[in-house]
């Protein structure tokens, strides 16, 4: 088959560019000159817009209405993310959600309608249907890091972050929800929102963990030493009335406080880095191409039990101090060093959204 060349004309003082095989550009003069020169030039950011999209699904109707904080019943929604997201095939709900938040899922968490990789934190499987969740509880790992989805968005004006609104949509068929909160969100932000948004590179400083010389002592998962999703009951799941006692397991995955410090079990290297980034000044990337499950103890002090009894890590608590976390990641880097692997500092690109132009919605 013939490789396809984009190629540039002006004609009129309009530029048009189009694709054609290389030998139907060489039966033009004038064309073989230009054709190669524009396949070699470096392509620029690719724009996030829906335009870029082709044959994309869409919602068939969508309402979007505006949220008074005093409407909002969801579950951090008066401080926090935003209320309930509720979904079946084909249908979205998301309550009392800010621009912000729609745009971050959207363009983020689910930018090409994937579902999440599974198995990194010892999933099972993603959640049903219609069930109540948020951007980051289970279902696998999001394609970027915590501190990148967190990340301001460029050009974003102040009502992005206060303005809440109501999503209920219905797709003409049945659609997944990454589909759904992903491409099918963008294009109706696009619409209602007049959304315009690009991506820009830029080289961020991160830290690689590699494997020392001579191979690694880690521990592989050893059974029952965590919950598998699948065997996750929501009775198993802490509260004021049944606190989790120190040292009690938990979902493979989760950090979880012991008598002796941190234990980390039935991870993956990469949900380690996860863990790692969020004490660290910076992203912690994994380069060791190990796979697997394993066990991690960590010599660090928990911290105080909450008020209802629950350990500071098996449940939110208090965020702690700059000097307390760079503290914990320096404690865990002298376990790790033990184990075989290593962590040091790297650049890395990646990129960041910036946003163009937006509106408040237009109604129904």
């Amino acid at each position: 088959m013939s490789k396809q060349i984009a190629f540039r004309l002006t004609i009129a003082g309009k530029v048009f560019v189009a694709m054609a095989g290389a030998g139907v550009l060489a039966s033009i003069p004038g064309i073989v000159g230009i054709t190669n020169a524009l396949a070699d030039q470096p392509q620029s950011p690719q724009a996030t817009s829906r335009s870029a999209h082709v044959a994309m699904p869409r919602f068939e109707v969508a309402s979007v209405k505006p949220c008074k904080v005093e409407n909002d019943t969801g579950t951090g929604g008066k401080g926090g993310g935003g209320g309930r997201i509720r979904w079946d095939p084909g249908r979205l709900e998301e309550e009392c959600q800010t621009a912000f938040n729609l745009i971050r899922d959207a363009y983020l968490a689910y930018p090409d309608g994937k579902l999440w990789r599974v198995a990194a934190l010892g999933d099972a499987g993603l959640n049903e249907p219609g069930q109540v969740v948020c951007t980051g509880c289970g279902g696998g790992l999001p394609p970027v890091s915590d501190r990148q989805f967190r990340q301001p968005i460029q050009g974003s004006p102040t009502w992005l972050m206060s303005d809440r609104y109501t999503i209920d949509a219905k797709a003409e068929g049945p659609e997944s929800m990454a589909m759904m909160r992903g491409p099918m969100m963008q294009a109706l932000l696009e619409e209602r929102f007049k959304l315009k948004i690009h991506r820009e590179s830029k080289e961020i400083p991160v830290y690689e963990m590699t494997l020392v010389r001579g191979g690694t002592k880690l521990r592989p998962a050893k059974e029952g030493s965590c919950i598998p999703a699948d065997r996750w009951e929501p009775t198993s799941l802490p509260s004021r009335e049944h606190p989790m006692p120190s040292g009690s397991p938990v979902g493979c995955g989760e950090p979880s406080a012991s008598a002796s410090g941190l234990d980390f079990n039935g991870t993956t290297i990469a949900n380690l880095c996860r863990l790692l980034s969020g004490w660290a000044d910076r992203d912690v990337v994994d380069k060791t191409g190990l796979a697997g499950m394993f066990d991690f103890h960590f010599d660090i002090p928990p911290r105080e039990p909450r008020e209802d009894g629950v350990s500071g890590q098996s449940a939110p608590g208090p965020v702690r101090s700059a000097d307390d976390s760079a503290g914990m990641f320096t404690a865990a880097l002298q376990v790790l060093g033990k184990l075989g692997l290593k962590v040091t500092p790297a650049k890395r690109l990646t990129q960041s959204l910036v946003i163009d132009h937006v509106e408040r919605p237009s109604g129904n």
